[in-house]
């Protein structure tokens, strides 16, 4: 079955990252589809103040602002489209009209009627960090969330973070179809993060075999770094290529309030990482 994959892009002030293309797109092409380029494209409002215009001028402003957001669109699109030719991927562009404070929730409205979301590693940038967490909470769909560096994306080894709450079972769900590509699926479950059911890790693994999916179990012993970090690492030490956790966080004034592991994975992911909420 191919999938449809959304890949949200920001243009104004600064454009996403690229350092991840070339793993996000490769990961893409292994498991089949489409691709859609999400491109934002900044809509400054008019302004009515003549003050303000005789002090400057402000629709010549917003004229420079929307041409450079197009500018850096334009950009990234070429980019793009060079990558996914090399891998004769499909590719689609759909651009996203907004205000530059509301593109967040813009294009998590877009994403919502794909099956997955490529998402670039924000590198300390608050506007796109903004955004992928937008995407994150707001797209109801599951997103695949890549390093900027040299983190691995692949599938021949699959680690799928279990504590037995409800974001773990919608991220292990919504990765079934990509479980199924795997070519071998660990189960992690971490010793003192919470107490965790032994059963509930057997009945994970029943689950997965009636989807002929073979899986084993580690439990990653605690250590001085982050829940997060922990995962990943241990998830590295599997030589896998793909973390399936689920995601913890809510808004609060529009402002994203993010569990301690999902802050530390969003921040630095070290591998490609499907996350759910």
């Amino acid at each position: 079955m191919p999938f449809s994959f959304a890949m949200p892009l920001l243009t104004y002030p600064d454009p996403t990252p690229t350092g991840g293309f070339a793993r996000a797109l490769d990961l893409a092409a292994t498991l089949g589809g489409r691709l859609t380029a999400l491109v934002e494209e900044t809509d400054i409002p008019d302004i009515n103040n003549v003050l303000a215009e005789l002090l400057i001028d402000v629709p010549a402003m917003a004229a420079a602002a929307e041409a450079r957001s197009r500018a850096n669109g334009a950009e990234l699109v070429a980019t793009l489209s060079h990558q996914a030719e090399r891998l004769a991927l499909p590719l689609e562009v759909e651009r996203v009209r907004s205000r530059p404070e509301l593109a967040p929730d813009a294009i998590a409205h877009a994403a919502r009627t794909h099956d997955f979301a490529l998402l670039l590693s924000p590198d300390a940038n608050d506007e796109h960090a903004a955004m992928v967490e937008a995407v994150l909470f707001g797209s109801g769909g599951p997103v695949i969330v890549f390093s900027g560096t040299d983190g691995p994306a692949h599938l021949e080894t699959v680690a799928v973070a279990w504590d037995g709450s409800r974001s773990a079972a919608r991220a292990l769900r919504d990765a079934m179809p990509v479980l199924a590509l795997a070519g071998r699926t660990v189960i992690l479950t971490e010793r003192d993060d919470k107490p965790i059911d032994p059963a509930s890790v057997d009945k994970v693994r029943r689950l997965l075999e009636s989807h002929s999916i073979g899986s084993f179990h580690v439990e990653v012993a605690p250590g001085p770094e982050s829940v997060g970090e922990s995962l990943q690492h241990a998830a590295l030490a599997q030589d896998a290529g793909l973390l399936v956790m689920g995601a913890y966080g809510h808004t609060r004034l529009r402002e994203f309030v993010l569990g301690g592991a999902t802050r530390a994975v969003l921040a630095s992911p070290k591998l490609a990482v499907l996350m759910s909420h």
